[in-house]
C-alpha cells in the first residue's frame, strides 16, 4: 500500500515537472499601439512570431493609449516591474541606458549574425548606444521637411512644379504668396518660421552650427549659435514677432492648421502630416521639398525604440523577440501599413515604398537629419534653450547675452549633477 502511495507520488510529480518544463517561455511586451491600423499590425507581427516560436516563447502584448504610456511605463521602470520588452523614447536612450536598467543587446545582435550598421539607418542606430554598447533598437523614427502649397504658388506666378532650391529663394516666393488684410493682418502668409514643426535648433544646424564643442560638451553661446540666434531674430521681426502670434492662435494645429486651411504657403512639418491632410483636406494640392537652409540642408529626427529589460528573467528570449520585431519583414509590414518611417534600411527603401513620392523624400531626408544631442547631465537642455530663444523674441535680451546667461546656467546644472553622481 505504502508503495502504491509513493508511485502514484512519484508519477504526479514527473506529469507535473513534464508540464512545468513544456510550457513555453511568455514574454510581456508594450507599446502605444492600442487601436485602427497600428494595432491590427503589430498584433500580426507578434501572432506570426508566436506561431513560429509554439511551445517555445510566447508574446504577451499589451497596447496602452499614447497619452497614458509614458506614466505607466515610467512607474513601472520605478517600481523595478516594468515588461520585458517595451516601447520608449528613442531620444534619450541613453539616459535609461546610464540606470542600468536596459539590457545590452550587442551580444545578441553578434550572435545573431547582424551588422547594426548595415541594416540600421546612421542617426536612428546612433541614439541607442551608450559607451560600447547598444540598449536600444531604432523601431521608428520621423525626419521634418517642407510642405508647399501648388495652387497658392500658381495665384502668385509661381511655378507650382518648382518648390524654392535655397534660402533666399524661399523668401522671395514667400513674400509673393504673403497678403495681408487691410486692418495689416495677415490673411495668408508664404512662410510661418514660428510654425508648426519648425525650431530654432533646425536652422542652426542648417547653418552648419552644433551644439557641441570639439569635445563633445554643450555649447550654446558659440559665434554660430549667436549668429544664427540673431538671424532667426530678424526673420521673425521681419514679419512681426505679435503679428506671427496672432495668426498661429488663429489657426491652431488639427482641423483649424493653416496649411490645411489654404492661409500657409509653405510649412515645416513632419513626415506623418500627410495623414492630417488626407484627414482634414484630401483635395490639397500640394508638395514636398527638402528645407533648403542658408548653408546646408537639415532636418530634426526623433522616435520610438525598442528596449529590453536587464531585469527580464528570459533575457534570450525576449532579445530575440526584440531583433524580430526590427527585422525587415516585420518593419516592410509596419511601415507600409502604418506609414511609419521605420529604422531598419532595407524594409524602409522596399522599391514599392520608395515608388511613392512622400516616402522617397523622407527616406533621403533622413540620410541628413540630425537628432538633439543627449546630454546626460543636462537631458532637457534644448527646453531652456528654447527659453532663452523666447527672450530675445520678446525683446527682454540681445542673442549673445541671452545664450551666455544660458551657458552658465547650463555649466551649474552639469557642475551640480557631476557632484551628486
Amino acid at each position: 500500500m505504502k508503495l502504491g502511495r509513493n508511485c502514484l507520488v512519484i508519477f504526479f510529480l514527473l506529469a507535473l515537472s513534464i508540464s512545468f518544463f513544456g510550457e513555453p517561455v511568455v514574454i510581456r511586451f508594450w507599446h502605444t499601439y492600442d487601436a485602427g491600423v497600428s494595432q491590427e499590425t503589430i498584433n500580426q507581427i507578434v501572432a506570426e512570431f508566436n506561431e513560429s516560436h509554439e511551445g517555445e516563447i510566447k508574446v504577451e502584448s499589451l497596447g496602452i493609449s499614447f497619452w497614458d504610456y509614458w506614466d505607466k511605463i515610467r512607474i513601472s521602470l520605478a517600481a523595478k516591474q516594468e515588461p520585458d520588452v517595451f516601447l520608449n523614447d528613442l531620444g534619450n536612450v541613453p539616459m535609461r541606458a546610464s540606470t542600468g536598467v536596459l539590457l545590452d543587446l550587442s551580444p545578441y545582435i553578434e550572435k545573431a549574425g547582424i551588422d547594426p550598421e548595415d541594416t540600421f539607418f546612421e542617426a536612428p542606430l546612433n541614439m541607442c548606444k551608450w559607451e560600447s554598447g547598444l540598449y536600444a533598437l531604432p523601431f521608428e523614427t520621423d525626419v521634418r521637411f517642407m510642405y508647399y502649397n501648388k495652387d497658392l504658388f500658381a495665384e502668385a506666378g509661381l511655378d507650382p512644379d518648382r518648390p524654392p532650391q535655397s534660402w533666399e529663394e524661399l523668401w522671395e516666393m514667400a513674400d509673393k504668396i504673403t497678403k495681408t488684410t487691410p486692418q495689416g493682418d495677415y490673411e495668408v502668409l508664404g512662410f510661418n518660421p514660428i510654425y508648426g514643426q519648425s525650431y530654432f535648433w533646425m536652422y542652426v544646424w542648417g547653418n552648419n552650427g552644433s551644439f557641441l564643442d570639439d569635445e563633445g560638451n554643450l555649447k550654446l553661446n558659440s559665434p554660430i549659435v549667436a549668429k544664427s540666434l540673431e538671424e532667426w531674430k530678424e526673420m521673425i521681426d521681419r514679419l512681426g514677432f505679435e503679428r506671427l502670434q496672432e495668426f498661429n492662435a488663429t489657426y491652431p494645429l488639427g482641423l483649424n492648421d493653416a496649411f490645411i486651411n489654404g492661409k500657409l504657403g509653405m510649412v515645416i512639418q513632419n513626415n506623418t502630416f500627410f495623414s492630417q491632410i488626407e484627414t482634414y483636406a484630401p483635395d490639397l494640392n500640394y508638395g514636398v521639398f527638402q528645407i533648403p537652409y542658408p548653408v546646408k540642408p537639415a532636418s530634426w529626427s526623433n522616435g520610438f525604440s525598442i528596449e529590453v529589460s536587464s531585469r527580464s528573467p528570459n533575457k534570450e528570449a525576449a532579445a530575440e523577440f526584440a531583433l524580430y520585431l526590427l527585422s525587415e519583414y516585420p518593419q516592410y509590414l509596419f511601415a507600409k501599413n502604418v506609414s511609419s518611417l521605420v529604422g531598419n534600411q532595407r524594409a524602409a527603401t522596399s522599391p514599392d515604398l520608395m515608388e511613392n513620392e512622400l516616402w522617397k523624400i523622407a527616406v533621403e531626408t533622413l540620410e541628413i537629419s540630425k537628432f538633439r544631442p543627449f546630454v546626460l547631465e543636462y537631458p532637457l537642455w534644448y527646453e531652456d534653450l528654447q527659453t532663452a530663444v523666447d527672450t530675445v523674441l520678446y525683446g527682454e535680451s540681445s542673442p549673445q547675452k541671452a545664450l551666455d546667461d544660458l551657458q552658465k546656467r547650463v555649466e551649474a546644472e552639469i557642475e551640480r549633477y557631476r557632484l551628486t553622481h
